[in-house]
């Protein structure tokens, strides 16, 4: 069974986004002094005692590692880390990264994967030129009155939690602060090298070809599944991707034979 996350997915929101939101350097930092099958107290203690974060706190440092970078890019497996990693060292753009991270990062977190499909993108077609903390504290309330938030959250928390939560939109680049202090919606287009590991990475879970175009991940980047396979389409074989169309049936081929292979193809 695929551990992809689906936006029907029934786990009840958390605070966790509290510990860490984009973290976009951070993480490229840890990724660069990680190593895939360290054990993560073993890492941990490596973390602290090199500095690596900067004045971070030890307790901060272990907060970070453990309960940010861990449950992100380690659990059930260490498969997003090694990825992130073959990006970084293979040179890929700068975006690329934080596309994939935000992936990761909304699977893990339903709130995060939740606000994003069901109230940003729809904002963002309707041509709101806006979103706010106001937006992020509906959302909340509706998510207590229908059973996604068990217990409701104090106004201070929820405040905190929906400028976590809207701070991880602008870091990703969903969202631009103007002048005025505002949060801007962006006119964010995914990247093609973005769409091609996204691609690979669901093909690699266990999605067939005919539900890859559907699957809710997608919505993160603001796409259907008829979009999806243009973009897709329009890669090329030499993006190590083959669209195949009759009719409704899409088929894929790829010249590939994993994500890491794909990176490096990606990079040339």
């Amino acid at each position: 069974m695929s551990a992809v996350m689906s936006a029907e997915n029934k786990t009840k929101y958390s605070t966790a986004i509290s510990k860490g939101a984009g973290m976009i350097e951070e993480t490229r930092r840890l990724l660069q002094y990680w190593s895939p099958d360290e054990p993560l107290e073993e890492f941990t203690r490596k973390v602290q005692k090199s500095g690596l974060l900067g004045n971070a706190t030890a307790y901060r440092t272990r907060d970070v590692v453990r309960r940010v970078f861990a449950p992100r890019l380690l659990k059930p497996t260490d498969k997003p880390a090694r990825v992130l990693k073959k990006v970084l060292d293979a040179r890929l753009p700068g975006r690329v990264f934080t596309e994939l991270l935000f992936v990761y990062t909304a699977r893990n977190d339903p709130l995060v994967y939740d606000f994003t499909v069901r109230e940003y993108w729809p904002a963002a077609r309707r041509g709101r030129a806006v979103l706010d903390t106001d937006s992020m504290l509906s959302f909340l309330s509706e998510a207590h009155c229908d059973g996604r938030l068990e217990n409701q959250w104090s106004e201070k928390v929820s405040v905190r939690i929906a400028r976590c939560v809207l701070g991880l939109l602008r870091d990703i680049g969903f969202l631009r602060e103007s002048a005025r202090a505002r949060r801007e919606i962006v006119n964010y287009r995914m990247s093609d090298e973005g769409a091609a590991l996204l691609a690979r990475d669901l093909h690699e879970s266990g999605v067939t070809d005919s539900s890859l175009c559907e699957h809710p991940d997608w919505g993160l980047f603001g796409m259907n599944a008829s979009e999806v396979v243009e973009r897709l389409d329009g890669l090329g074989e030499h993006r190590g991707l083959i669209v195949q169309r009759a009719g409704s049936v899409v088929h894929f081929t790829w010249t590939v034979k994993s994500i890491e292979e794909l990176i490096d193809v990606l990079a040339r």
